[in-house]
């Protein structure tokens, strides 16, 4: 093992002569550092002559962000490991979103992170993972009906979901103009696979309340997924009548 290691080390390592150089740019070889060709366990670094996967994360960026080459390296395995995990100096924050991604390395050390699988994690305020979360609630569009109450309708597209949801959860403004109160459900309404789209009724307001509404879908294990657009909407105790009897006159010039 170790007239193997020499000669690997004198083949990569810059500091031996090697190869390759401590360099990440584009115009040289795609190796994040001589060491992307080493496997980490227990302290210890061994060549990865089997290759192995690479895990990097990007946090707060969302789900439409794709880890690449270029971001940190978080966790790593060697040859065909099935689990890949952190680092043991890897930790999480709270109230933050991290997308992670799954790169395969050669044995050489050079990665590509061509159709790199993808997870997502949250965290909320507490630290608390959150867990796969449903899709964004879509077209959401709210319409007052005589007594004060408010029918709010939207869709739910399933491509790509983490997960199903099992439920809708309605939020509004309570009485804080524009500022969603997501602390408090005021209604809920029943998911139905590719049903497409959703509807709910609220109860009265007092005539002429200006009530903003969001919609998040949430899973059977309560992970939601982000909210709607704010859509908002004035109460009215009884709407005007449907004009009647109307009829076109000529005007005369």
């Amino acid at each position: 093992m170790t007239t193997q290691l020499d000669k690997w080390l004198a083949y990569y390592s810059p500091l031996l002569g090697g190869r390759f150089d401590f360099h990440t740019s584009a115009e040289g070889p795609r190796h994040e550092a001589w060491h992307q060709g080493l496997a980490l366990a227990r302290g210890r670094f061994w060549v990865r002559v089997a290759g192995g996967h690479d895990l990097r994360r990007v946090a707060g960026a969302g789900r439409g962000r794709v880890p690449s080459v270029a971001d940190a390296l978080v966790g790593r395995s060697d040859g065909r490991g099935a689990t890949v995990t952190t680092f043991p100096w890897v930790g999480h924050a709270a109230d933050t979103e991290y997308q992670y991604g799954l790169t395969v390395v050669g044995a050489g050390g050079v990665a590509d992170a061509t159709d790199a699988p993808q997870a997502r994690a949250v965290f909320d305020e507490s630290g608390a993972l959150i867990g796969p979360a449903p899709n964004v609630v879509g077209d959401l569009a709210v319409e007052p009906l005589s007594g004060g109450r408010f029918a709010l309708r939207w869709t739910y597209d399933e491509t790509d979901e983490e997960c199903a949801p099992s439920a809708f959860r309605i939020y509004n403004d309570a009485g804080s103009f524009g500022s969603i109160n997501y602390g408090v459900v005021v209604g809920t309404a029943s998911y139905r696979f590719r049903l497409g789209y959703f509807n709910w009724t609220s109860g009265a307001y007092v005539d002429g309340s200006r009530v903003t509404w969001a919609v998040r879908a949430a899973s059977e294990a309560g992970a939601e997924g982000p909210a709607s657009p704010l859509t908002m909407g004035v109460a009215a105790a009884a709407l005007p009548p449907a004009p009647q009897g109307v009829r076109a006159l000529a005007v005369e010039e």
